[in-house]
């Protein structure tokens, strides 16, 4: 029997390659928290009265989100979580994680708010690729499908007076985007990414905040799994058409073979993101000005949004 490296009583149930640790139930459990608290610590993501839609999709990631903040917000206390699902309309798939995402946000007494592509846009994410396709688009599915969740998920957050929206991105996902922009050579998109993002002075950017900075993909899992939190397991239809599943078995192979470069990554990216910090503080607040869509009259980045822009080659 492996027994844990922290507290040397109890059994091992994982073990840390990168750390080179064994960690038995509790302490896996507890560094875990500690890391979602270390997030709230380093980047100020949590305080007293926030009211805070946490995006929830039924997966791993997002449950155990939900499930940490929600311990963590109570310690705090005198904050709001407000689980927020967008269903985006794939059938086999998005119907049967709804089901687990209600499943936890019944077993927590929260209420789950859902918001659908096909009540905003009377076209579900099956119908657009459907469509897509008919026209010979080039868009990839999961383009498509980021564009319009955050459109979304922003506009649900504001009708809900939320102040901050929580997204489950992970250790994994941070170091995955990174790389991604460097391989694209879109540098300028990670000053804008980030554990927190948006300025809080914008009244149509709900400001982002990733308490899973830290947590690697498949702790995500396990801590689900340990804590028995419902969640689905199955994988998107569209997934296969994402360059991010290339990168991501990349850096899979990268850290089974030199374990600790996801986190290596990570800290990279962060020291990254720190200097282009410190430059764009010395822009002027005009330039950071944010523009209006023509057309909807939400946030956006351009005179028309890439949502609204999307939904013109659509129809």
């Amino acid at each position: 029997m492996v027994v844990c490296s922290r507290c040397s009583r109890r059994k091992a149930v994982m073990e840390q390659r990168y750390s080179a640790l064994s960690l038995c139930k509790n302490c896996f459990l507890e560094l875990f928290e500690k890391r979602v608290k270390k997030a709230n610590r380093d980047f100020g993501l949590l305080r007293r009265g926030d009211r805070i839609a946490v995006a929830v999709s039924g997966g791993k990631d997002s449950a155990a989100m939900l499930y940490s903040l929600n311990g963590l917000s109570k310690k705090i206390g005198e904050i709001e979580l407000m689980p927020v699902l967008v269903d985006e309309g794939i059938v086999g798939y998005r119907n049967l994680a709804m089901e687990k995402a209600g499943e936890l946000c019944e077993l927590l007494d929260l209420s789950l708010e859902v918001r659908s592509f096909k009540k905003e846009w009377g076209l579900s994410l099956d119908e657009m690729i459907k469509k897509r396709n008919e026209k010979e688009l080039k868009e990839g599915a999961c383009t498509y499908c980021g564009v319009f969740r955050k459109w979304v998920l922003n506009k649900a957050a504001r009708e809900l007076e939320a102040n901050k929206v929580a997204i489950g991105h992970n250790a994994d996902d941070f170091a995955q985007t990174f790389l991604m922009n460097l391989m694209r050579n879109e540098p300028e998109r990670l000053k804008r990414f980030g554990p927190l993002s948006g300025i809080e002075e914008q009244e149509l950017f709900v400001r982002r905040i990733k308490p899973l900075i830290y947590c690697l993909e498949k702790e995500c899992a396990l801590y689900a799994e340990l804590k028995g939190i419902p969640y689905y397991v199955g994988e998107c239809p569209y997934s296969g058409e994402a360059f991010r599943g290339i990168v991501k078995n990349f850096l899979n192979e990268a850290e089974n073979k030199y374990p600790g470069v996801k986190y290596n990554i990570l800290s990279s990216f962060l020291s990254i993101k720190k200097e282009l910090s410190a430059g764009n503080k010395s822009e002027s607040s005009e330039k950071r000005k944010p523009l209006i869509c023509e057309k909807c009259g939400h946030h956006s980045s351009s005179k028309i949004c890439k949502a609204c822009e999307f939904l013109e080659d659509l129809a």
